[in-house]
């Protein structure tokens, strides 16, 4: 998977050394619309797509990505209730438990 996005990475960047200065002359100042542009979609997408990490702890966060909350709703994700480290161990533990039986 690194390899993947490292090549895909090294394609992209290739591709923007190429493209950049034929846009430049041909349009000018313009082409940093067009790089304006993806940064707000990328905004709009990091702002509804992402659940907000501040102050989780790494179980809370194995909380929200594994319950059933869509990925396009991940805003309301701030509202599952998270459980203090030694409930979540104790859950952990019993689901294994009664995986063994």
């Amino acid at each position: 998977a690194v390899s993947l996005s490292t090549a895909s990475n090294w394609a992209f960047n290739f591709a923007l050394a190429y493209a950049v200065p034929p846009l430049l002359e041909s349009i000018q100042y313009r082409t940093y619309f067009i790089f304006g542009g993806f940064c707000v979609a990328m905004t709009i997408h990091v702002f509804f797509m992402f659940p907000e990490t501040k102050g989780r702890t790494l179980e809370e966060m194995d909380q929200i990505f594994n319950s059933d909350v869509p990925i396009f709703k991940a805003w309301e994700a701030s509202k599952i209730p998270t459980t203090s480290h030694i409930e979540y161990d104790i859950e952990q533990k019993t689901e294994i438990h009664e995986e063994k039986k």
